[in-house]
């Protein structure tokens, strides 16, 4: 039975429309889990393969050799499915649906952060039903969980105070950290944050709560580091390097060098001599070398392939739907896969994403609470992907937020440009001729 929340009182109304939303969203993952079909290729068949590997062997390694090319944290998920239930990825399907149920009540506790229960509820229907929402749950790939894990740690950096939970919120942020390493920069606001609202979270004069913010600090990191450095330690013992994961140097130089489109472009690993360096430590390593080389050389180049990125970044749905169709190695590119698929699919999945972008660009800038955190989650995460080479994909993490800001400006401010400031307004229409302009020239590259 679903308690008040947040100190709001809920009636038996609202937790009977809150239960009917997470069931009716269940019945349709858990349908799709047993329908919808996929082939495991490329992260996900690695993400099963090192899964099965911990359960039958108990190493962490893939087609037989040790590997850090995937960092721990989702393939541990995966084995922990496996162990109980077999190699088969309709068990992951279920146990993701489950989490998401999880998921969509945490989203709610966040969203009364910001809004009444009415409005609360409005955002948990958009969030729990939004398409690619839905077909997340059905893949072999970190976005369910990681959004769990991020959810968690957003929604007790908003409450209203800060105590010795914060060990386990850094536990926590530590295998977010090992599920998806592209956290590393946004996981810095937190602790941040305790320093920025001091005043909020600690009681006592200047010195005190910055003391109390310094400790609360190290607690954070402590757990974090508990559950990152075996992890490192491990791989400095099998291959020779503390890197969180041997991926990040051609991750790096997959989006600085001067064939960079910006993203995982076709055919990449016969364009380079590094990918065929057997010991994964030393071509991380090469990697790293050659993309810094290239970008202190060519700064103005990085920086332009750089909003490459972000155009990548923020691209349709296409890696989604994609993972859904059949596999052809490398016969054919993306796009023209994306080509074949059904338009009107295409368009279910696309349409409330675009909305949710546009509108949620406008309501994000009318949220007053802890803006430091909201703000500087979403760009590092954008900086992260301005850096390292960027997927369509990746913008998942943020959705949340833009349901959010979506609900804030549609909704509760009723699509009203009053509320807004010039500079506001500025980069409002700005963001809003960059999506327009990325989508636009997506489409027309796909369809032309």
């Amino acid at each position: 039975m679903l308690r008040d929340i947040n100190n709001i009182t809920l009636d038996r109304k609202d937790k009977r429309n809150i239960a009917l939303i997470l069931t009716a969203a269940l019945l349709i993952k858990l349908i799709l889990a047993f329908t919808l079909t996929a082939d495991l290729r490329s992260d996900s068949l690695d993400y099963h393969k090192l899964a099965i590997s911990m359960v039958k062997s108990g190493e962490y390694s893939l087609d037989g050799k040790p590997t850090a090319s995937s960092t721990i944290g989702y393939p541990l998920f995966i084995a922990g499915v496996y162990a109980l239930t077999g190699p088969d990825q309709l068990y992951v399907r279920i146990a993701q649906s489950l989490l998401e149920v999880l998921t969509g009540l945490l989203f709610l506790m966040f969203c009364l952060k910001f809004f009444d229960k009415k409005r609360a509820i409005t955002a948990l229907a958009i969030f729990t039903f939004f398409p690619s929402n839905i077909l997340f749950t059905q893949t072999l790939l970190s976005e369910s969980l990681f959004g769990l894990l991020a959810l968690v740690i957003l929604y007790y950096f908003y409450g209203e105070k800060i105590d010795g939970k914060i060990f386990i919120i850094g536990l926590i942020a530590g295998y977010a950290f090992l599920v998806r390493s592209s956290f590393m920069f946004s996981m810095l606001i937190f602790p941040l944050a305790l320093f920025v609202y001091s005043r909020k979270y600690f009681e006592g004069f200047k010195t005190k709560r910055l003391k109390r913010a310094l400790q609360y600090t190290v607690y954070f990191f402590a757990g974090a580091a508990i559950v990152v450095l075996p992890w490192l330690i491990r791989n400095k013992i099998v291959l020779n390097t503390y890197s969180v994961g041997t991926h990040g140097g051609s991750t790096f130089w997959s989006g600085s060098n001067p064939d960079a489109t910006g993203t995982w472009y076709h055919k990449i690993e016969d364009t380079n001599p590094i990918f065929n360096i057997q010991d994964e430590a030393e071509r991380d390593k090469a990697f790293y070398k050659a993309g810094m080389e290239y970008a202190l050389k060519n700064p103005h180049k990085f920086a332009f392939v750089g909003i490459k990125k972000l155009v990548y970044f923020f691209s349709s749905e296409r890696m989604v739907l994609l993972y859904f169709t059949p596999g052809e190695g490398r016969a054919r590119t993306s796009t023209e896969v994306y080509r074949s698929i059904n338009p009107l699919i295409t368009a279910l999945l696309n349409l409330p994403y675009f909305a949710v972008m546009i509108l949620g660009t406008w309501g994000l800038m009318l949220v007053n609470k802890r803006r430091f955190i909201l703000y500087g989650y979403v760009f590092t995460w954008l900086l992260t992907f301005f850096i390292f080479v960027a997927l369509a994909r990746y913008h998942y993490v943020l959705i949340p937020l833009f349901v959010i800001g979506t609900v804030k400006f549609a909704v509760e401010n009723r699509f009203r440009l009053g509320n807004f400031s010039l500079k506001q307004k500025i980069f409002g229409f700005s963001d809003c001729l960059f999506f327009i302009a990325v989508w636009a020239a997506e489409f027309y590259l796909v369809y032309k």
